[in-house]
């Protein structure tokens, strides 16, 4: 009796849900038709219930150095918009810019990134603006954009200290160097002062400079794998990381209670009538946020938020930028017959919404989105969509900058109110060191075996084999 009776508790279950499914569906499809919507193409999978053959692809490509190559053949075989299933999740991929500037600015509100990003990410990121929404987002977001306009109008005469140290180091005689090493200590001084008013003595090779800048490595690549793993981000069980996050979060501490102690100095000082405390005082980014907030937490949070875009972006461009110059000797003589003229001159300065495109075969039609989808832009796809930036879309050409004006083609500081605040910092950075090294050498020399860029990932992805050339005085 008791038998009969959870059988037929099962099957009056299996039945409501399958009635619950049909009636979501046809709900669905009504919706579908009344704005006009159609399905975008789907990925193709062996295992179409839960997507697991996609995460094994991304595993496996991920594995051999070839998870960006991957990720464009998926986009020159099913279209700039496509469907896939991710762990039972239906995802959107895209690198149509249409839909990235819906997601970004039309519909910003509709989306968000905390539930995929703050429970892989918080060991390091806490709650920063990187990885939350809503009210806390917003609160931090005003928090950051003032300390940050203030902090990096008086940030180029550091750049340009730091710059002349960097240059300093580079051999002169046409010596054999990877320059991504030499890169990363650079920006890591840079970004250390902007944000807490003093370099960690990267360019010094200081110990805790080298101590920092490996659990900062290894904290991200670490982040990145929990990040791809989602909900089996409990896989990734490794000690190492939870060290290396725990090295970051301990130094970024101590600097948020120096600055918290300045503020309370400075406050003490003011109420007792001494108003010299109020003149001369280092600009650093954490002091203008401490004044609006003396929450520990929060505040190391989003100076991580900020600290690890400007570190890796300007780093790891600047290194990018290197490597492929190194192998289009004509493109490293254009830009120096570009800079010659001014080389004596000083350097200045949450619910469901339709998108207009992403649907249909092409990618034309209205595209609903469904709450809990994901929608993935895959910028890099984006860079070598041979429709917007021609046949040669796969090659290193820098002078196709100069007939091309792309909009939300290229967006690699994101768009619309969550773009980073970092891209000012990063362009700025970025721009005065290679326009020193096409100043200072008649050209720069491949020293690397291999020719091809190969890929390595953090929360970026950084050239595998470094940058070795060898620099050739003028």
């Amino acid at each position: 009796m008791m038998a009969s009776f959870t059988f037929s508790i099962i099957l009056c279950s299996c039945m409501l849900y399958a009635t619950y499914k049909l009636a979501t569906f046809i709900a669905y499809k009504a919706t579908l038709r009344r704005h006009g919507c159609l399905e975008p193409p789907s990925y193709r999978h062996l295992e179409p219930v839960f997507g697991l053959d996609l995460f094994l692809g991304y595993m496996k490509a991920f594995k051999s150095g070839n998870f960006l190559d991957f990720n464009k053949k998926m986009f020159d075989q099913n279209g700039k918009t496509f469907q896939a299933k991710l762990f039972g999740k239906r995802i959107i991929r895209t690198i149509d810019p249409e839909v990235s500037k819906a997601v970004h600015a039309t519909f910003a509100t509709k989306f968000g990134l905390q539930p995929l990003r703050y429970k892989t990410a918080k060991h390091l990121w806490g709650n920063g603006i990187i990885v939350v929404d809503g009210e806390h987002w917003k609160h931090g977001r005003a928090l950051m954009k003032p300390s940050f306009d203030v902090v990096h109008l008086a940030n180029f005469e550091r750049l340009k200290k730091h710059t002349k140290r960097f240059i300093a180091l580079l051999p002169k005689d046409g010596e054999t160097v990877d320059l991504m090493p030499l890169f990363k200590r650079l920006i890591l001084d840079t970004s250390s002062e902007f944000i807490f008013g003093e370099a960690m003595g990267g360019l010094e090779e200081s110990a805790s400079s080298e101590h920092f800048m490996e659990a900062f490595s290894y904290a991200q690549r670490g982040t990145a794998i929990r990040a791809m793993l989602g909900h089996f981000k409990f896989l990734h069980r490794n000690k190492k990381w939870w060290q290396a996050c725990q090295v970051v979060t301990e130094y970024l501490d101590t600097c948020v209670q120096a600055a918290l102690d300045r503020q309370q100095n400075k406050q003490l000082r003011v109420l007792s009538g001494d108003i010299s405390a109020l003149d001369g005082a280092r600009l650093r980014l954490v002091d203008e946020m401490a004044k609006d907030s003396q929450n520990r937490i929060t505040l190391r949070s989003h100076i991580l938020s900020v600290f690890s875009p400007a570190h890796d972006g300007a780093a790891v461009t600047l290194s990018n930028a290197i490597f492929h110059l190194a192998r289009h000797p004509e493109a490293w003589d254009m830009l120096r017959k570009e800079m010659e003229p001014t080389r004596n001159e000083s350097l200045s300065y949450e619910l469901s919404v339709v998108l207009p495109f992403g649907g249909g075969p092409f990618g034309k039609d209205p595209l609903y989105v469904r709450k809990d989808d994901i929608i993935e832009i895959n910028y890099r796809s984006m860079c070598r969509d041979a429709d917007f930036w021609g046949d040669d879309a796969d090659r290193f050409v820098p002078e196709r900058w100069e007939y091309i004006r792309p909009n939300w083609e290229y967006t690699p500081f994101g768009g619309g109110p969550r773009s980073c605040l970092g891209m000012r910092l990063v362009y700025t950075e970025t721009a005065y060191v290679l326009v020193e090294f096409l100043r200072t050498f008649a050209r720069v020399e491949n020293r690397d075996p291999d020719i091809e860029w190969k890929e390595e990932m953090r929360m970026t992805f950084q050239s595998k084999n470094g940058c070795i050339v060898g620099l050739i005085p003028r």
